[in-house]
């Protein structure tokens, strides 16, 4: 099995996992506005919000799973990730430093025209 297809089979179940995770609270959402008991089936956690979750979100992904045009697109970006030249730590905590810089030099510029403007309104209407 390629490389590529074992990350995007595993980012299918992390996504079945997530949906799970989703749909397990929005029908917990869904039955507490209906006012619908939530029965708890086998233990404290398991209910019947948490088992519709849980099928409705391995559902989904397996449907997702099997639809061609989203593995295939998938592996597309898979792929291209794989392609992809990631910065090392002197080049990332540079960029870091430069957005930093940055955004001090943008932020002092806007406190002084904000400082001038106040004053300036400050004047017009005679407050002080």
């Amino acid at each position: 099995m390629d490389e590529v297809k074992r990350y995007v089979n595993l980012a299918f179940i992390f996504a079945a996992i997530v949906m799970a995770w989703f749909l397990m609270k929005i029908s917990a959402l869904i039955m507490g506005l209906l006012q619908v008991a939530d029965v708890r089936l086998m233990g404290e956690y398991v209910t019947y919000s948490t088992i519709a979750g849980i099928i409705l979100g391995a559902v989904g992904a397996f449907a997702l799973w099997r639809s061609p045009k989203v593995y295939e697109g998938a592996l597309n970006v898979a792929r291209e990730m794989k392609k992809v030249t990631w910065p090392t730590k002197d080049e990332t905590v540079y960029a870091m430093r430069v957005v930093i810089a940055t955004s001090l030099i943008v932020a002092g510029i806007l406190f002084c025209f904000d400082f001038v403007a106040k004053e300036m309104t400050d004047l017009i209407f005679g407050i002080k």
